[in-house]
């Protein structure tokens, strides 16, 4: 396959454009049994792009049909039990289902209107084989033809509907009107599977040869009726023609008359005298339709999206941490347009942060997408002490009697040996016995800061007065992390 596209590749440079227009080659979805059921896959022939499989389903899916904007492909599917048409994006992606009805039934030969708003196809629901339009707006289904009718074609104003009846080409309008026979022959073979040319000046369309003769040719029908003329002339089977978006080359399938296997072949306009193979293996392969490009998206401008996990983002506080407490970062970036190129904080995602020391410090993440568009996103973070509490006989939380007159002892560890200067500040003030509420200003509490450094543990000794019997007073310790440490002492004589 590689090869013949390559081959194709180079014809195709060789070529002149026609009036020297900007050639768009766009892509070719097509059927292929090569994966044991007929499946849909897509190709390009101006790049050496392997063909993908765009439908990837264990039912059949089948008769791809293009948008006129590339954007999306019409098919039919099984998938559900009943063949429905169904839709997907260019590239496979989004299939969804547009038609249903009944079990007996079967809906075919998708084809979409100029605008993208509407498919027709052919239904045998109510018996006979009918052409019907969808709006993809609202599902709404109406019926266009009295008559039987199949393989629809819509002209690319969007004002008529081409179509194979009872073996000839018929063409009606959009509305339901006007519907005549098209194409006018002095022979018995059937004909099919009309297209359009892309400016809607004439149709190609396929005719069986009369017999005993068991080909297929291809035929040149102008808009306005008539007879067709013949383009092709071998002992092949044609089928499915199908314009590039261009309307210079011209896609359909072959096969051997007597015999063989469908394969896609090109050619530089209608009846132009070199045949050029596309897809001729593993299996057969045939109903290509020809779409343009999709547009290209528009330019990526956005930037990725942090998410913090840890440290906290959460603006209302900061995550507070002790010195050695093992935290490890959690966050991720994301980006739906262009991808992540880059995804970066203080450390990786998953890794300890620094907590060695106490402070307040920043957690920055930096992203950037493969467009290039950066950002950055902050965060912080507190280290503080490891205090677990006042030792006895101090009861944290509550009421501790003591004698007034004594050292009050405030014994506590910080699990680690900080200097003296750990401590700021020790303050003392007059509260409430019942409520434990402030009753006067604090003042500085007078005594004494040691350290034990083999039990690990500060000692402030607070200095109390006899005359402080039957009152109650709270002591508070100051950290150099920021935190104060809080007792409250009911004193006895």
């Amino acid at each position: 396959m590689a090869r013949r596209l390559a081959a194709l590749l180079f014809c195709l440079l060789a070529l002149p454009s026609s009036a020297g227009a900007d050639t768009d080659y766009g892509r070719i979805a097509y059927v292929t049994d090569r994966n044991g059921n007929d499946e849909i896959y897509s190709t390009r022939i101006d790049t050496y792009f392997q063909e993908t499989n765009l439908t990837n389903n264990p039912t059949d899916d089948w008769s791809p049909a293009f948008s006129a904007d590339g954007l999306h492909i019409a098919f039919v599917s099984d998938r559900d039990g009943r063949p429905d048409i169904w839709v997907m994006s260019w590239d496979g992606s989004d299939p969804h289902k547009v038609t249903t009805g009944d079990a007996g039934s079967a809906d075919s030969d998708p084809a979409w209107s100029p605008d993208g708003q509407k498919i027709v196809f052919s239904s045998s629901r109510g018996g006979g084989s009918h052409l019907w339009i969808v709006s993809l707006a609202d599902g709404g289904m109406s019926q266009l033809t009295a008559g039987d009718g199949t393989s629809p074609a819509w002209s690319p104003d969007g004002s008529r509907i081409a179509y194979s009846s009872d073996g000839e080409i018929r063409v009606i309008d959009a509305d339901g009107g006007n519907d005549h026979q098209l194409a006018y022959c002095d022979c018995t073979g059937a004909a099919g599977a009309p297209t359009w040319s892309r400016d809607g000046s004439y149709l190609i369309f396929a005719r069986d040869d009369d017999a005993p003769s068991t080909a297929r040719q291809l035929y040149f029908l102008p808009a306005n009726g008539g007879a067709g003329i013949p383009i092709t002339t071998s002992a092949y089977r044609y089928d499915h023609p199908t314009f590039s978006p261009d309307g210079y080359w011209l896609a359909f399938d072959r096969e051997d008359a007597a015999g063989g296997t469908e394969e896609l072949y090109l050619q530089f306009g209608p009846g132009a005298p070199t045949t050029y193979p596309l897809v001729t293996g593993p299996g057969r392969n045939f109903s290509p339709s020809w779409g343009p490009k999709p547009p290209p998206p528009p330019p990526d401008t956005t930037p990725p999206t942090i998410t913090i996990n840890r440290p906290t983002s959460n603006t209302d506080q900061i995550d507070v941490y002790t010195v050695g407490q093992i935290v490890l970062a959690d966050y991720t970036c994301t980006d739906a347009e262009s991808g992540v190129r880059h995804c970066q904080g203080n450390v990786p995602s998953g890794d300890p942060i620094d907590t060695r020391f106490i402070g307040t410090y920043d957690f920055i993440v930096f992203a950037a997408d493969q467009a290039g568009n950066p950002i950055y996103k902050r965060t912080r973070y507190t280290v503080v002490y490891p205090f677990d509490g006042f030792a006895a006989p101090i009861n944290n939380g509550a009421l501790t009697d003591l004698k007034a007159g004594d050292a009050v002892p405030l014994k506590f560890s910080l699990h680690g040996a900080y200097g003296l200067d750990a401590v700021t500040a020790t303050t003392q003030q007059l509260i409430d016995c019942a409520t434990r509420a402030q009753l006067a200003p604090s003042a500085t509490a007078a005594g004494s800061l040691t350290y034990n450094a083999s039990q690990d543990r500060y000692l402030f000794a607070w200095s109390t007065v006899k005359s402080w019997a039957g009152s109650c007073r709270s002591i508070s310790v100051f950290l150099r992390d920021g935190t104060s440490h809080r007792a409250d002492i009911r004193f006895t004589k």
